[in-house]
């Protein structure tokens, strides 16, 4: 993530206030999650137990170049080609329908998982190109992908859960346990808060 100061982990325990921060900063980045999302309140208590997770969402689609999570290069001496190694699998599928569309199904090889070959005579140009193209992806994929964050964020074995996914906020409550009105309270609090511009103070 860009900003990881927007994160903020209240927990019982310093020691798991730490390590969940950095979870949630290693799959928001693994997914591109942060440009999604803004501000981010996580409450955990392992004690009832519960786990409330609340981020706001930034106002339309966030632009997302392929140098945002790959790098770009042009390919070994004498060759025509573009190489492009991905950082992130996040947008392969889009990446590969652009680049057909542009290049022709022929001329892209991606034997290899994380590696891109692009054939162009005119690789010099196109070089800089591809670095700036511009990656589209629809809400509803987004969306996909901020569920599969709260799978891996959540912790394991609190299955019982409770959601709000929409375009201004996502909320999240996970417990082992039935989820309690008085955790809704707690999230709807935060969430407040967040919209608000302030932080929960319950």
């Amino acid at each position: 993530m860009e900003e990881y100061e927007k994160i903020i982990v209240e927990s019982d325990e310093e020691t798991g206030a730490d390590v969940y921060n950095r979870v949630i900063i290693d799959v928001l980045s693994d997914l591109a999650l942060g440009r999604v999302l803004e501000k981010i309140r996580v409450y955990i208590d392992v004690k009832e137990p519960v786990f409330i997770f609340v981020a706001l969402r930034r106002f339309g689609l966030p632009s997302i170049r392929l140098s945002d999570f790959a790098e770009v290069d042009m390919g070994d001496y004498g060759k025509n080609e573009v190489t492009i190694n991905l950082l992130k699998e996040s947008y392969i599928p889009q990446l590969l329908n652009k680049l057909w569309e542009r290049y022709g199904k022929g001329n892209i090889d991606h034997e290899e998982r994380n590696m891109i070959i692009v054939h162009t005579p005119d690789y010099f140009t196109e070089v800089d190109f591809l670095r700036e193209m511009i990656i589209d992806e629809k809400i509803a994929q987004i969306n996909d992908r901020i569920m599969d964050a709260m799978l891996r964020i959540i912790p394991e074995g609190f299955r019982v859960r409770y959601h709000q996914l929409t375009k201004e906020y996502i909320l999240f409550v996970a417990s082992e346990d039935p989820i309690k009105q008085e955790w809704k309270n707690k999230a709807f609090s935060i969430r407040n808060g967040l919209v608000k511009g302030g932080k929960d103070n319950a």
